[in-house]
């Protein structure tokens, strides 16, 4: 018989009340706003959170909080649609919520970043590891994607920014979030560009090529729906055995 779960901004307090008897797991989804390339979403690390948390939950019972879209670090800093914040200004929200979720009573607190620069990554490392001292009846885990993800035979980790990894994921989750059809050629770069912007050599940092704000490989030859599908179950099934493992106090 399935745990009872949802999103917790669509939940009614008995709702998240019955979520505590059975199933006390919260799910915080975080990512950023950050430039993806020109087929998909630019919050696609937030969306992308949330979903996986939502088939995780569907797996282990528990509530879904809204994604968190503020994000920090990474090497998209002064694209334009990129809004970078320092740590700073976003820990205190992130920590005040952790402390709540704790005193609600939920056992298991899991923060999944979509965003995995190394910064945001230390950052959900680091208020987990807080958060379990001050509150020890309650586990914290965070974790982000690729450290749940098994590199495809041929490649040395397990993700990209907007390439084979992360579209296929999209594709998998959402096909209607993926436009290949956008990823053209010729754009003016005065337009769509900021006088911040990176301006390196790599295609990455070309505004007229097809793949600029493209980390990694060719997601038009190398990302499809049935590689997302084994990513995307992969992330699915571990996380939700290390809350499993966390709820039964192991």
């Amino acid at each position: 018989m399935s745990k009872p779960c949802g999103q917790w901004e669509q939940m009614h307090p008995d709702e998240l009340e019955a979520i505590l008897r059975s199933a006390p797991i919260a799910y915080v989804p975080l990512g950023t706003f950050e430039h993806h390339g020109w087929h998909l979403p630019v919050c696609f690390d937030a969306i992308k959170a949330h979903a996986l948390c939502l088939r995780m939950a569907e797996r282990t019972g528990g509530a879904v909080l809204p994604a968190f879209f503020y994000g920090t670090g990474g090497g998209h800093i002064g694209y334009k649609w990129t809004i970078i914040v320092p740590e700073a200004q976003i820990t205190p929200l992130i920590e005040t919520t952790l402390d709540h979720l704790a005193r609600c009573g939920f056992k298991v607190v899991v923060m999944f970043t979509g965003h995995y620069a190394g910064e945001q990554v230390a950052m959900v490392h680091r208020l987990a590891k807080e958060a379990s001292r001050k509150h020890p009846r309650t586990r914290f885990i965070a974790i982000s994607d690729p450290e749940v993800t098994t590199p495809l035979p041929g490649d040395t980790a397990g993700g990209d920014h907007a390439a084979k990894y992360e579209t296929s994921i999209a594709l998998a989750l959402n096909p209607r979030w993926v436009r290949m059809d956008l990823l053209t050629a010729g754009r003016n770069p005065s337009q769509v560009t900021l006088p911040e912007t990176p301006r390196k050599e790599g295609t990455q940092y070309d505004p007229v090529h097809p793949l600029y704000a493209v980390w990694g490989q060719d997601p038009r030859q190398h990302a499809s729906r049935e590689i997302g599908l084994k990513i995307v179950d992969e992330i699915v099934r571990r996380v939700a055995q290390m809350v499993e493992q966390a709820l039964e106090g192991g």
